[in-house]
């Protein structure tokens, strides 16, 4: 069995290692952000030290073998559950493939720390935040059109608004092709402004003429008082 030290040194590093993509995934407003990335990396290093050391003092045993690939072959077809998750069809496209993808190296990742591939565990994740990162820049160069940005919308309603106003805003956005990433819907009270509801909405775009075509939409709408917007909210 290696040394605790040695134990909990790959751990770190895969806490490191995954806490770095998962920032990069965390600043784009992905679900499967920080915390999700490093507990898969710090799961998938100790599952791996489990497997590959966990079991040494029963092999004295009479009958009985040691297969150290079994626990981590596991987590290699288990991990796709968790990806899977990340995964969800809108507006006629299927978003979080990349999510799930980096989940599914982190845990790569992981598994190389619980090995003690620690230097091929570090280059890994270099070239998954190359990836993540520059290859973005890439893509915006050769499909500029598909750069979406993110815009901060404060909509905010009459006392009588209804409870059908909400689905009414996403359908207004859905047609003018704005994507609604977040939505947050704080009480307003007598001592604000006026009473009702603000709703926010952190939408994504592909510039500001969708944006302001839902706007629009979202304006004319009986329950609605104002509509305020920060335009290229997000990164």
């Amino acid at each position: 069995m290696i040394s605790f030290p040695i134990v909990l040194l790959r751990l770190f590093v895969a806490l490191l290692l995954g806490s770095f993509i998962g920032l990069e995934r965390e600043y784009r407003h992905r679900n499967a952000g920080l915390r999700t990335n490093a507990l898969v990396a710090v799961g998938t290093a100790l599952f791996t030290i489990i497997s590959a050391y966990g079991f040494e003092e029963l092999l004295g045993g009479q009958h009985i073998s040691l297969d150290p690939t079994r626990i981590a072959s596991y987590v290699v077809a288990g991990i796709g559950f968790l990806g899977g998750g990340a995964i969800y069809f809108q507006k006629d496209r299927v978003r979080g493939l990349t999510t799930a993808a980096a989940i599914w190296t982190v845990a790569a990742i992981g598994m190389a720390c619980g090995a003690g591939l620690l230097p091929e565990a570090i280059a890994t994740t270099l070239l998954v935040l190359i990836i993540l990162v520059g290859f973005r820049y890439l893509e915006a160069f050769v499909k500029p059109s598909h750069a979406s940005h993110a815009h901060l919308l404060h909509i905010q309603t009459t006392p009588e608004a209804q409870k059908q106003l909400l689905a009414d805003i996403y359908e207004a956005c859905q047609n003018a092709n704005v994507i609604v990433g977040r939505v947050e819907i704080n009480k307003l009270r007598k001592s604000d402004s006026h009473e009702g509801e603000e709703f926010e909405l952190v939408c994504y775009s592909h510039g500001k003429g969708p944006l302001l075509q839902a706007i629009e939409t979202i304006r004319s709408f009986v329950s609605v008082k104002s509509v305020q917007f920060e335009a290229d909210a997000g990164p």
